[in-house]
């Protein structure tokens, strides 16, 4: 049954409030509580809070709805970004997030305990989900579900904050072997969008690419767009993508000149375009994570474990030229020590607004560790992430920089 779409304008709010105002006033005598202070009072609370304040009164659930709230809330947001961790366990994808800690400008031994909070949970159907992006609150996961006896390849779009999810429409393509799907936000026109895109079982070349735009009102749906670039997605990385100013960087291998190349797809404008890579003759593969570096394409690469002595960073500075800069950074004698224990891997995770590169540790027995690595400084600090002991032995996600939306219109509009 399709639910009932509530458009509250300002105007409405407005309505209610007089008429609330006028039964208190009448029955108590109390003064009102002006609307722009109510209004204030929301946008300083965690999402969590502000869910559960819609519960209270149709004013309440009211509130969250109004354009300029969830922009005020969006907009202090931003100014005090989280962790966002996707756990999977038993056929489900737990969300927690933690407070991102302070740089500390103190010894490189200093370290932190965060404790994290869980958001929601939504299933899945494989032996792993593939958390494909994480864009100013909205996740996008990649899922096959079974149905009837036969199985389809699907997207799903949540919001942690609001516990909100949505699986998209099916994009119109001939039977394919596989489909990947980007998630991306034009800051422009202030919209997200999907690029999808599929692949054949005789050749991997990405085919039938197609954009979906979200929260534009009416029934959402695919628009092709025309790629000249025979291309194979890379299907391996954990870190294979990234989303900055509006363009989408991922890494591909171009099936005409079996060369490897960055793919740059622009959200507004809806063009393709392509960056000459390189293989690294250390590396087995050519995955490298692909982060936001100072407003820019940075890649780090594979194989950083606690033995390694160096990071080496790449840095596209200029997309036209097919122009890289390359980094390497010795890393302090604290290293081994800071990450200690039996480590099982480290992850990159992404890079803060304060430039420092973030690392996920999952080498204890009760907790997992955030690394993080100032470059500037040369200096390694870390934050032991307590709350997800339940997902030991089990894949987890994490994402610095993220931001909480309280914009329940957005995934409404696709229910």
């Amino acid at each position: 049954m399709k639910r009932e779409q509530q458009n509250v304008s300002e105007v409405d709010l407005v309505a209610v409030t007089e008429r609330n105002t006028r039964a208190k006033t009448s029955s108590n005598g109390g003064e009102p509580i002006p609307l722009d202070l109510i209004v204030e009072i929301f946008s300083r609370l965690p999402a969590k809070s502000i869910s559960r304040c819609r519960c209270v009164s149709k004013l309440w659930a009211s509130i969250p709805r109004l354009p300029y709230f969830t922009e005020l809330f969006l907009t202090r947001s931003l100014s005090r970004p989280k962790l966002l961790f996707a756990c999977l366990k038993n056929n489900h994808v737990f969300f927690f997030s933690s407070p991102q800690p302070h740089q500390i400008l103190a010894d490189d031994n200093n370290s932190s305990v965060l404790v994290a909070s869980y958001h929601m949970k939504i299933p899945y159907y494989l032996l792993y989900s593939v958390i494909r992006s994480s864009v100013r609150g909205l996740m996008l996961i990649g899922d096959e579900r079974g149905s009837e006896g036969k199985k389809r390849k699907v997207s799903v779009i949540c919001n942690p904050s609001t516990g909100q999810s949505v699986t998209l429409p099916k994009p119109k393509t001939r039977k394919r072997f596989g489909l990947r799907s980007y998630l991306g936000y034009e800051p422009i026109k202030k919209l997200y969008k999907v690029l999808s895109m599929a692949w054949g079982i005789r050749s991997s070349s990405s085919v039938d690419h197609q954009v979906l735009t979200l929260g534009t009102g009416g029934k959402p749906s695919w628009s092709r767009v025309e790629c000249c670039i025979p291309h194979s997605v890379n299907r391996g990385c954990y870190v294979d993508h990234v989303c900055i100013d509006g363009v989408l960087y991922y890494q591909a291998f171009h099936t005409s000149t079996s060369d490897y190349i960055i793919v740059l797809f622009d959200f507004k404008s809806e063009k393709f375009r392509f960056v000459e890579n390189f293989r690294d003759p250390l590396s087995v593969s050519f995955c490298w994570s692909s982060i936001n570096y100072k407003g820019k394409l940075g890649s780090l690469g594979t194989g950083i474990h606690p033995r390694s002595t160096n990071i080496r960073l790449r840095v596209l500075e200029d997309a036209e030229k097919h122009e890289w800069s390359e980094h390497t950074y010795v890393l302090p004698h604290s290293w081994t020590n800071t990450i200690g224990g039996p480590c099982r891997g480290l992850r990159v995770v992404g890079v803060t607004h304060t430039n420092e590169i973030v690392f996920l540790n999952s080498c204890s027995s009760t907790s997992f560790d955030i690394l993080y690595y100032n470059t500037e400084r040369n200096a390694i600090r870390r934050a032991n992430i307590q709350g997800l002991e339940a997902f030991e032995w089990h894949s987890v996600y994490a994402y610095v920089d993220h931001v909480e939306d309280v914009d329940v219109k957005l995934i409404e509009g696709l229910l």
